[in-house]
């Protein structure tokens, strides 16, 4: 069973280190313990999995309040006009986000790093840090613990990922809601991430990381939905990109994506579980971005974005000057080729097709038409799509 103390004594362990920082975050991690206990129904893979994924966030937690204290320093770095890229799940964000990776002049969040940013990345030894070896070893096992997970996502050890792995050091994180069933936890997550200094710890994240190897940001996450008063508060210069699609698409798609997630922790899977899980995410992300934005976005003028995901897909060069143009740059020739060559090398269904019915999670069309219909009038989005990706 999963138990608090024992976790924080074998983080501590672990690393040598006592001292986890402001205690406000306890709360949040017994939230989420006592939903793993009540609600998550967890095998005994599941069981490791949730003690792994808490223990480390404790670990990384506890470098990263020892690294600021002899590093002092690092916590009056600006970090500016950072991009925000934060449609729905299941809305190109992804696609982009490895895009835009490969111009040198986006500083990207690379899953080696992000999973573990103490010491801070240099530059000159930013593509031969050991860590990446070792996160290698861990993605190639991704297919044996998650069947499925390549055909519904890009993961490399030296690509982009979420940053929404930077809050599992506070525990206001939805990778526990994608890969448990804790509702409770989560339902409390959406209505307390910008009631915290969650945004707050991000950029000391940020700062960490860039320290030594500079640049400016190009960051992805569906959840920052949730966050946006926080972003345009921590980062008021942030450029804010939000992609679109039908959505019969992208919830259909978002729920068989939570089923290759949660099946391996958990011998109980309920699909009509994760469609209502689902769709009450889809409820809070979008009331809450287009309430907020509808607010925020008049007092920050040039800062918002939208791009298409049909668009995109048929002509990514489009939505790619756009970005640059709003954000007073040019898209170099070099930079270009090498985006060229990652289209090249990624055509949709490369890692087989991902099939999924809207009907297979207790959904109906009319409540995914009733849930967006304010959202397809603002956007010119349609109801239907091709169901695959």
């Amino acid at each position: 069973m999963l138990e608090l103390e024992a976790l924080r004594q074998q983080a501590m362990l672990d690393t040598g280190l006592e001292d986890f920082g402001d205690p406000a975050f306890y709360e949040a991690l017994e939230r989420l313990i006592e939903a793993l206990h009540s609600e998550a129904r967890l095998n005994e893979f599941g069981q490791m999995r949730a003690q792994m994924t808490i223990a480390d966030g404790l670990a990384r937690r506890l470098e990263i309040e020892d690294y600021f204290k002899r590093h002092p320093e690092v916590g009056e770095q600006p970090v500016q006009r950072p991009v925000f890229i934060l449609g729905l799940p299941r809305t190109g964000t992804t696609a982009l986000h490895h895009l835009l990776n490969q111009d040198a002049n986006n500083r990207t969040l690379r899953l080696w790093e992000a999973q573990q940013p103490v010491p801070p990345p240099q530059t000159q030894s930013y593509s031969s840090d050991p860590r990446i070896a070792a996160r290698a070893e861990g993605v190639a096992l991704t297919e044996t613990f998650l069947p499925g997970f390549l055909q519904t996502h890009l993961i490399d050890a030296e690509e982009p990922d979420e940053c929404y792995m930077l809050l599992n050091r506070n525990f206001m994180s939805v990778e526990y809601s994608a890969l448990f069933h804790v509702p409770s936890y989560a339902n409390w997550l959406y209505s307390n991430l910008c009631r915290s200094d969650s945004y707050d710890y991000h950029r000391r994240q940020l700062q960490l990381l860039q320290s030594q190897h500079p640049g400016q940001w190009v960051l992805k996450a569906p959840f920052h939905q949730l966050g946006l008063r926080e972003i345009l508060r921590v980062y008021p210069d942030a450029i804010i990109v939000q992609t679109h699609r039908s959505p019969l698409a992208f919830v259909a798609s978002g729920c068989s994506f939570s089923e290759v997630l949660r099946r391996s922790s958990s011998d109980v899977i309920d699909r009509s579980e994760i469609g209502r899980d689902w769709m009450t995410m889809l409820t809070t992300y979008t009331q809450t971005f287009e309430a907020d934005r509808a607010a925020l976005e008049p007092s920050h003028p040039g800062q918002f974005l939208d791009l298409y995901h049909d668009d995109f897909v048929a002509d990514p060069w489009r939505s790619v000057e756009q970005l640059y143009a709003l954000r007073g740059m040019t898209l170099q020739a070099e930079s270009r080729g090498r985006m060229q060559a990652w289209l090249d090398n990624h055509p949709r269904g490369k890692h087989g097709v991902h099939r999924y019915r809207l009907e297979d999670y207790g959904i109906t069309r009319g409540e995914v038409e009733a849930l967006f219909a304010s959202y397809m009038q603002r956007y010119d989005v349609t109801l239907d799509e091709e169901e695959t990706v």
